[in-house]
């Protein structure tokens, strides 16, 4: 073979081995990611399933309302950009897994509380994920980074304002006092849209950006920070 022939074995050997390596480490981290998704999938469902027990829902409007809420983002989000059927509907472990778990709810009201801090960081973890996901997914439908990232937000709190529409409030994003929401996902989605152009969009890179959008909601709760609100509404309530 010569000598040359057997360093071009040699790294065509070293080449395959690093190709299984990563391979596994992938695989690895694709059950991670889908863990973290039906994770956060779980969130999205429980707390919709607790606004409708806080409605008195039956168990059909509790389980509804707690689906719509976990996939109610995607759906708006395939549709948004053509991606139909939604990822919901062809999916078969989103739907169920979020069924579950507004059942968990419903059949748990009233015999035990639901651990609310764990919950939190769940549908933390879930906001940074589907609003990174959602901008990636709008980009390579052609859609231009700003619309993208508009898209990426929506994933991630398209859920929450469809449940509470559903339930006859006003969207919890939307109210005065509530803690940082659609900002975080709104900087994710620009964030990773930004990475798109640069071509910096590696998978760290990603999950980087789904972790610190998780971290500066998680700390909105810790630390009570909120929007800017007009200064009577931070003064308190407007007299009549």
């Amino acid at each position: 073979m010569g000598v040359r022939g057997w360093m071009r074995g040699t790294r065509g050997s070293e080449s395959a081995g690093l190709g299984l390596a990563w391979a596994a480490v992938t695989r690895w981290i694709d059950l991670a990611h889908d863990l973290f998704v039906l994770a956060g999938v779980i969130a999205f469902a429980m707390s919709g399933a607790l606004q409708a027990v806080g409605k008195r829902m039956d168990v059909v409007g509790t389980c509804s309302l707690g689906i719509v809420t976990a996939v109610g983002g995607g759906i708006l989000r395939d549709v948004l950009i053509g991606a139909v059927p939604p990822a919901a509907l062809t999916d078969w472990t989103l739907v169920p897994v979020a069924f579950g778990g507004s059942l968990v709810v419903f059949w748990s009201h009233g015999r035990w509380r639901l651990p609310r801090r764990p919950m939190l960081v769940l549908d933390a973890l879930g906001l940074g994920l589907f609003c990174v996901e959602g901008t990636v997914k709008a980009l390579g439908f052609g859609l231009n980074p700003y619309a993208a990232a508009v898209v990426g937000m929506l994933t991630g709190v398209g859920g929450g304002v469809l449940r509470d529409v559903l339930a006859g409030e006003i969207p919890s994003v939307f109210r005065h006092g509530s803690r940082l929401y659609v900002i975080p996902a709104l900087a994710g989605g620009g964030v990773t849209a930004a990475l798109w152009i640069a071509g910096a969009h590696s998978l760290a890179a990603l999950l980087a950006v789904a972790a610190a959008v998780s971290a500066i909601r998680i700390a909105s709760l810790r630390f009570r920070w909120r929007a800017a609100s007009p200064r009577a509404l931070a003064e308190g309530p407007l007299d009549e």
